[in-house]
């Protein structure tokens, strides 16, 4: 489905406020994750038929503590044809902490589908400055934007900032992305007809092929009433993103900023909403809709959009935060139940962590980690003979404590070990 991380309000402002923040604190191991969304998605802009199709969206995630790599693309089925809808891909590569400073590379490619009309390509770069600390951050960075298949822009040049933060079970992000670019305006759009608007007057080309072809034949058919226009315009952008247990909630909102001819009225002021519920450790209901700005930079018109359909996550390589201790508050249930002969079960759920860990008399006081299942459930199968057996656990590397629910008794370390009585 049409995910509303892809209707932000530029492709270089959403690798920003995706890519600062959430996954600000480098990653001691690495982490794979894998998406599979599918479901209804409209969308419609003015002087358009409202495009309604079902969306088939696969996408993944790598993350290292050096690189990050992701992909997503989406297949529409409307009119009785697949069509290939919104798709990105992004590459990121970063420097290792020095004083809480981050140094940061990004290139994107994407993609954005409105109809059979309207669409466009476009590739970017970035580089980024990036001061965080567990909780918060800061960026500033400067990039440039290439559109394909428009004739009326060809570069785009790229200044960002913005600042983040986690309260509670919120993360809180605000942006500030400022576009400048050369772009073809015609008379009837000018602002007076002011020479002041008008940079350059276009004189009649001769023959030229490729992308300079097409802005030649742009110029070509409007030679004396057409200019080359410098343009800027500053997108304010806010996002809130709330998860509580079985629950996710993503808010956007932003304010764009520049003169009548780059800003439209109905692209002054953007909201949209995309909500998570988890059915099941990896399947989720989702659904999500709003409004998105112009993108003149890409000859793309402001549309509404909304979505709705069913998510499958997978996380096969868990991740490597580091916590100081271990609060038992995070474990919300752990179970210990036979599977066969000698053999026992062992889950726990437990969300928002990296790492799980157990280890007892039975693995020889060894740590053994659990394997991830889903969203916060946990797993492992391990040989238990029938008798009393002791057992803790761990969390994201940080203090073994006794399981919750588990009886405990000091073990002559200053600490606790939970009791488990395996019967016969």
């Amino acid at each position: 489905m049409l995910h509303s991380r892809r209707h932000a309000t530029a492709a270089i402002a959403t690798i920003a406020m995706l890519t600062t923040g959430e996954h600000a604190v480098a990653q001691s191991t690495s982490e794979l994750e894998t998406r599979l969304e599918a479901g209804a998605t409209t969308s419609s802009h003015v002087g358009s038929i409202p495009l309604s199709a079902f969306a088939l969206t696969p996408g993944f995630r790598y993350a290292s503590p050096r690189m990050t790599a992701s992909a997503r693309a989406s297949a529409l089925l409307g009119l009785s044809q697949w069509q290939l809808g919104n798709s990105a891909a992004a590459l990121e590569a970063y420097t290792p902490l020095l004083y809480g400073v981050r140094a940061e590379v990004a290139a994107n490619a994407s993609r954005l589908f409105h109809d059979q009309s309207v669409q466009n390509d476009q590739l970017d770069a970035e580089g980024r400055l990036h001061f965080m600390r567990q909780r918060a951050g800061i960026w500033l960075g400067s990039g440039v934007a290439r559109p394909l298949r428009v004739a009326a822009v060809s570069n785009v040049n790229v200044s960002s900032g913005g600042v983040w933060t986690r309260v509670g079970a919120a993360t809180l992000r605000g942006s500030v992305t400022s576009f400048f670019f050369t772009k073809i305006a015609f008379d009837d759009t000018l602002v007076d007809n002011s020479p002041a608007v008008c940079s350059t007057r276009l004189a009649a080309p001769t023959g030229a092929s490729g992308p300079t072809g097409m802005r030649a034949l742009v110029a070509e058919a409007a030679v004396g009433n057409a200019c080359r226009h410098q343009s800027r315009l500053t997108d304010l952008e806010g996002t809130v993103r709330w998860e509580h247990k079985l629950g996710e909630l993503t808010l956007r909102g932003g304010q764009r900023f520049g003169d009548r001819l780059d800003v439209n009225s109905d692209s002054r002021h953007w909201a949209s909403a995309q909500a998570a519920v988890w059915i099941t450790n990896q399947i989720a209901a989702v659904a999500g809709g709003g409004r998105e700005p112009a993108q003149p930079t890409r000859g793309l018109p402001a549309r509404s959009f909304g979505s709705v359909g069913l998510m499958l996550a997978y996380w096969p390589i868990p991740r490597g935060n580091v916590l100081v201790e271990t609060p038992a508050s995070l474990v919300h249930s752990f179970e210990v139940r036979a599977a066969g002969t000698a053999l026992q079960r062992l889950t726990a759920r437990i969300g928002g962590v990296e790492t799980v860990e157990i280890m007892g008399d039975f693995t020889d006081w060894s740590p053994v980690p659990l394997i991830r299942r889903g969203r916060d459930a946990w797993e492992l199968l391990v040989p238990m003979s029938p008798g009393v057996h002791q057992i803790n656990i761990r969390i994201d590397g940080g203090q073994w404590i006794a399981p919750p629910g588990v009886p405990s008794l000091k073990d002559g370390f200053n600490g606790e070990v939970g009791v488990l009585v395996v019967n016969p």
